[in-house]
């Protein structure tokens, strides 16, 4: 009869200390890959002329937006990155041709850049024009991350 009520006992208190461990919430938040994970790769410019990306949105040329290529996007149609922020620092242009290196922006992920291999991305000219002080269109080394 003890030894039942032992066996009980033990039970009942791994029954309660189980209970008490902490369980993580399973719920993803957004595309599994980190954010704070640094990408390094080259960035161009687009004209939005007046169409809807491939999240769907209509932007004016002057919004501060990027377009992420197929690594990312996957040919989808309103990806999971549609809406999510990254932060792109200029590291400079290979032929020096173009200005801001040290600038930083925030850009809303808002298309798909076909072109884009990799880690390469595509800004509107709003985001393109914080990015490199005004400088005309070529191609600059950027270092990026998502926020969001």
């Amino acid at each position: 009869m003890l030894s039942q009520s032992f066996l009980g006992l033990c039970l009942a208190t791994t029954a309660m200390l189980a209970a008490a461990i902490p369980v993580p919430d399973p719920t993803p938040v957004g595309p599994a890959l980190a954010k704070r994970t640094d990408h390094y790769g080259t960035a161009t410019v687009y004209d939005q002329d007046n169409t809807a990306g491939s999240c769907g949105v209509t932007n004016p040329d002057s919004s501060i937006i990027v377009a992420l290529g197929n690594k990312w996007m996957d040919n989808e149609y309103k990806s999971p990155y549609c809406g999510r922020t990254i932060t792109v620092v200029n590291t400079g242009s290979p032929d020096g041709g173009v200005h801001g290196k040290g600038n930083t922006i925030t850009a809303k992920v808002q298309d798909t850049c076909e072109s884009c291999q990799n880690d390469n991305l595509d800004f509107s000219i709003g985001a393109w024009n914080a990015l490199t002080s005004n400088s005309e269109e070529s191609v600059v080394d950027v270092t990026w991350h998502f926020n969001s």
